[in-house]
This record gives structure tokens, C-alpha cells and sequence, in this order.
């Protein structure tokens, strides 16, 4: 049987179509396909100039705004050099070691721990730090304070950072391949990840593409009816950041609309094995922190970007017991608002039902930091393939980056205060994303119109993936 063509963006998306005009139009009907540039490899390129432009973007704090506190003015804040002597990596501690009081117990995820901990090995060899260990273990008398300020130990933590973005790349890189293999005849969708404006601000603030990596990788391996494979990813992802869990809520519930639970539910129970056994180092090690480093933003505190945070711009007081509560309860009545949906449309397909799951979690969770929106990218490029609608969300959300960095500079008010610019931002990131979700409930609601599903259907009937629906 012929395979059927790849789709065109010049021809399908009116976005592309439009921005095409600069270049001679859209492709010809009989164009043939270049001989080496393939969508993968376009995308993948694309990925690199992304990765590229994330090192430029954060140059003033390689150049030293991370040491003398410009980070946030600079836009360009991480968590992971600034990190590299509070989290021990200094004086090569290993994780969930007790130090005495010296650093405090690390709430990372194992996972995120155990790259942490081989990047930062890594750094001091290349640095010349970690070839014999003297210079190391010299550090231990020296005060945690004055260490930081070391002119070798912040080289180190520069190197720690570089080996830490190559992670981060090759992480990225892995997505964009992902996307490619999960689009079908659409492998071009997979450019709006790989250009993304969003991957190049926040790429290297934190972790996140790790997990990212790993969650849409467990979905690959489950279209590609790997349920081992599928049970190793998934659990090592919500191992390393909780909120992949989404992914398995949706298909479970997409397996009950399709009346096909078990094979979902037996890789599901793998899944969750393979994350209890990503536990035990922490709860045998360290067992005081395990909570933390399962869950490190609901302790009843109100962080920045939520809306949480807005209300109290307004005056809203809540104790953190009770916020937990409301939190709890609020994300409890988006999962069944959503599963709702996933039972009762005509045709959900996975992607759209993770996203609308992320998207309802992070709107009534407390705390919402500019590197989450990794969370959503990659499963909003599959849920809504049109760039206008991606280009018009991720405005938002480049508007509250801009917004949160500045804010805690002080470049508006002091840091910590609700100024009128900070809101506002909040306010247009919060629109974005429910104008995002919105799109998305209308696709679900009226198949016709999402664009990934003029595709044929991509499993046959009683394979694994039909018991979820469709994975694009």
C-alpha cells in the first residue's frame, strides 16, 4: 500500500501559507522532497539553533550576572549554577547525604539528582578540580559563604552550567525527534516545537526538559507498542518532575472510553513500579525529605505567577492549610471537568486531554515559575498543529517571563510586591492559556476542525494504541 504524503505547512497552515510569500510561496504541487534535508533532520537542526540561541541569550550570565545578582534584570536566571554550591556539588556530596547541618538535605528527585551529580563530576574534571580530589576536599574548611565566592569554584559552576545545557540539549533534541515520530504525515508540526520562543527563553531555568523528554518518549514507546519501554519512561518521568502523571490519568481514561483497560492498566502499574523504585534511594538515605522531593511547590505557601498570588494583589488572605485544601479540591474538579470531556466527545485524542489536564492544574496551582510552560509545549504542538494559535499563546507567556524577571529585579517595585505590571502579566499569561485550551475543547468537540485529523487513523483495531485512542 502507498504510504500516503507528507503534509505541506506552506499549503495546510494559513499561517505558513501567508509567511511563505517572503520566500516564493508555498511548495509546488509536484515538488519533490530534498534529497538530505528529511523533517527530522530539519527539525532536529532547528533544535540546535534553538539550543544556540538559549547559550546567547544567557550569556550576561555566563559573563558573571549570576555572581553579582543581575540575573533576574539580565533575563537569563537559572536555578542550576547558582545551585552548584548550595546543593554540595562543590565538595562532591553525594546525594541525600547528611552533612551535618554544612549544606541542607537535598529535595531533588532522584532522577534529577543522579545527572545533577554526574554533571557536576563532569564540571570539576574539566575544571581540574575533580582529577585527584585534593582541592575538593580542602573545601570542607572552608566556610559554605566564602566558597561561593571563589573564583575557581564559580569557573567550576560555569562548567557545571555548560555541561548541564548539553543535557538540556540533547533532552531537546530527543522531543523534537519524538514529535516528528509521533505526527505522522504532519512530521513538519514538530518545527513549531524547535522554534519555539519559549524553548529559547527558558530552556536552561531548570530541569524541566528532562521530564519533558522522558513523558512524550513513554507516549512514543506506547504508539510504538512497547508497554515495557512505555512502563520505564513514564515512571522514571513522574520520578523526576510529579506533573507526567498527567499522562497516564489520560490514558486510563481514554482506555475506559475505548473499553480496552487492560493493557493500559498493567503498563500504568509498571509505570508506577518503576517510581517507587526511583524512591527507595531517598527514603533509605534521607527519608525526612522524601515528601520534598515528591512534592516542592504545594506547602501552603503562595508562589509567584498563580492566581493564588493575584488575589492577594486584591487583598486575599488564606492560611496554607487551607489553601492546600482549596488547591487539592480545585485540581480535583479540573481532572474530572476534563476526564468528563475525554468520556463524552466524539473523539479526544491523547495529546489534546494531557494538555487540557496541564493547562486546568497549573491555572489553580499555587505557584507557576516561567520554565512550566516546558510542560505544555511539546503536548500543545500535538494537540493544536497551527502555528498562529502556538504563536499567540506562547506571547503570553513570554510576556509573563519578561513580567517575573523584572519584577523580582525590582526594575518595577521592590521584589515581592504585587506591582500593576507584574499583574497584568499574570493576568495575560492566565487568558493565553485558557484562549489555548479553549481552541483545543473546540477541536474535541468538533473533530472537523483540528487539523491532525485529516490524517488516517493511526492504529488498527485491538492494537495497544486503539485502546487509547488517538496518540497524535
Amino acid at each position: 500500500m502507498m504510504r500516503p504524503a507528507v503534509v505541506a505547512p506552506s499549503r495546510d497552515d494559513p499561517f505558513v501559507t501567508a509567511a511563505s510569500q517572503a520566500v516564493g510561496g508555498p511548495v509546488g504541487r509536484h515538488a519533490r522532497p530534498h534529497p538530505f534535508w528529511t523533517p527530522l533532520r530539519l527539525v532536529l537542526a532547528l533544535v540546535t539553533l534553538a539550543g544556540v540561541l538559549n547559550l546567547v541569550h544567557t550569556a550576561p550570565c555566563q559573563a558573571g550576572a549570576w555572581w553579582s545578582g543581575a540575573a533576574y534584570a539580565d533575563l537569563c536566571y537559572s536555578d542550576v549554577p547558582l545551585g552548584y554550591v548550595p546543593h554540595g556539588h562543590a565538595e562532591g556530596v553525594a546525594p541525600y547525604e547528611d552533612t551535618g547541618g554544612r549544606y541542607a538535605r537535598a529535595t531533588e528527585p532522584a532522577p534529577v539528582a543522579a545527572v545533577a551529580v554526574a554533571a557536576a563530576w563532569v564540571a570539576r574534571a574539566l575544571s581540574g578540580g575533580g582529577s585527584t580530589g585534593a582541592e575538593v576536599s580542602a573545601r570542607a574548611d572552608v566556610p559554605v559563604a566564602e566558597l561561593a565566592t571563589q573564583e575557581a569554584v564559580q569557573e567550576e559552576a560555569l562548567a557545571f552550567y555548560g555541561v548541564y545545557a548539553l543535557v538540556m540539549l540533547v533532552c531537546a533534541l530527543a522531543l523534537g525527534a519524538l514529535l516528528v515520530g509521533l505526527s505522522g504525515r504532519r512530521p513538519f508540526d514538530a518545527a513549531a516545537f524547535a522554534v519555539a520562543p519559549v524553548l529559547v527563553a527558558s530552556a536552561t531555568v531548570g530541569w524541566d526538559l528532562l521530564g519533558a523528554a522522558l513523558a512524550v518518549g513513554a507516549v512514543y514507546a506506547w504508539s510504538r507498542r512497547r508497554p515495557v519501554a512505555y512502563g520505564v519512561l513514564l515512571g522514571t518521568a513522574v520520578a523526576a518532575a510529579s506533573w507526567p502523571v498527567a499522562v497516564a490519568v489520560a490514558m486510563v481514561a481514554l482506555a475506559v472510553r475505548a473499553g480496552r483497560t487492560r493493557p493500559v492498566l498493567g503498563a500504568v502499574v509498571g509505570a508506577a513500579s518503576v517510581w517507587a523504585l526511583w524512591q527507595l534511594p531517598v527514603l533509605l538515605l534521607a527519608p525526612e525529605v522524601w515528601w520534598g522531593t515528591v512534592n516542592r511547590t504545594l506547602d501552603g505557601g503562595i508562589g509567584y505567577g498563580s492566581l493564588w498570588r493575584l488575589g492577594s494583589s486584591f487583598g486575599l488572605s488564606i492560611s496554607s492549610g487551607r489553601l492546600v485544601a482549596l488547591v487539592v479540591v480545585a485540581l480535583a474538579l479540573v481532572t474530572v471537568a476534563v476526564l468528563g470531556l475525554a468520556l463524552s466527545a466524539p473523539a479526544p485524542r491523547l495529546p489534546q486531554v494531557v494538555l487540557l489536564l496541564l493547562v486546568g492544574g497549573l491555572l489553580v496551582w499555587p505557584v507557576y515559575s516561567p520554565q512550566y510552560v516546558l510542560w505544555l509545549l511539546p503536548f500543545a504542538v500535538l494537540a493544536r498543529p497551527r502555528w498562529r494559535d502556538l504563536l499567540w499563546w506562547q506571547a503570553g507567556e513570554i510576556c509573563y517571563f519578561l513580567a517575573v524577571w523584572w519584577t523580582l529585579s525590582g526594575a518595577t517595585v521592590d521584589a515581592g510586591s504585587a506591582d500593576k505590571p507584574y499583574t497584568v502579566a499574570i493576568v495575560v499569561r492566565v487568558v493565553a492559556e485558557l484562549w489555548l485550551a479553549g481552541v483545543v475543547v473546540r477541536d474535541i468537540l468538533e473533530p472537523e476542525r483540528d487539523p491532525a485529523r485529516a490524517e488516517p487513523a493511526s492504529a488498527s483495531a485491538g492494537s495497544p494504541r486503539s485502546a487509547v485512542g488517538g496518540l497524535r
